[in-house]
């Protein structure tokens, strides 16, 4: 996180080194980020710049936290409008990065992130643990939608829908023409989710998920 300096920077000067920030991060991949060019774009000396981050893995850190923060708004609000539904979750994300990836922002920013960086990933980005579900979205949950109606069994569940849609995603970055078969490919893997996959009477019971 920015340094208590940071935040106590006048608002125009904060506002343009972040612009710089954002700017930066969607050049070049990560490994590639020069804090050389942030600066020069930010009109600040590189002095300063080590007064408001301690390195610039804590400055992508910070970035990667607001979009974490837009995401986890948006997965509240598909909760919220679907009754609690963690089911609801993947094919009404896609559905809206569909819709908005070329006019909203955030997302705008969070494709070309997705693109330059192949390979991140993408299942520890809503969590700084991999599939922990995060307070905001289980206050929201209904747990009569789980065959547990626990946070655990939550978490398991929301850890396989974030890759499942994760997958989406990165294939119609790969092939843009070929989204409604990923919606389709992801539609069917969240019914296997919520359904099982195994044939009736041959399911995993709860000593086998936690031996």
């Amino acid at each position: 996180m920015p340094t208590s300096t940071f935040f106590r920077l006048p608002q125009e000067k904060r506002e343009r080194l972040m612009s710089a920030c954002w700017t930066e991060i969607t050049r070049v991949r990560f490994a590639e980020m020069s804090v050389n060019r942030i600066i020069s774009e930010a009109q600040i000396s590189r002095g300063s710049f080590y007064q408001y981050f301690v390195d610039k893995e804590d400055m992508i850190r910070y970035l990667l936290n607001d979009m974490q923060e837009y995401f986890v708004q948006l997965l509240r609000g598909i909760l919220t409008a679907t009754g609690g539904d963690l089911f609801a979750i993947p094919v009404n994300a896609f559905e809206q990065f569909m819709d908005q990836g070329s006019t909203n922002p955030m997302l705008r920013q969070f494709i070309r992130v997705l693109q330059l960086n192949p390979g991140w990933d993408t299942q520890t980005f809503m969590t700084a643990q991999p599939g922990l579900l995060p307070d905001p979205l289980w206050e929201l949950v209904d747990p009569a939608v789980m065959k547990e109606p626990d946070r655990e069994y939550a978490e398991h569940v929301f850890h396989l829908l974030c890759a499942v849609l994760a997958y989406a995603v990165v294939g119609t970055l790969q092939d843009p023409k070929g989204w409604k078969r990923q919606c389709e490919i992801l539609k069917t893997r969240v019914a296997m989710i919520k359904y099982g996959c195994a044939a009736q009477g041959n399911g995993m019971d709860k000593k086998e998920m936690n031996p």
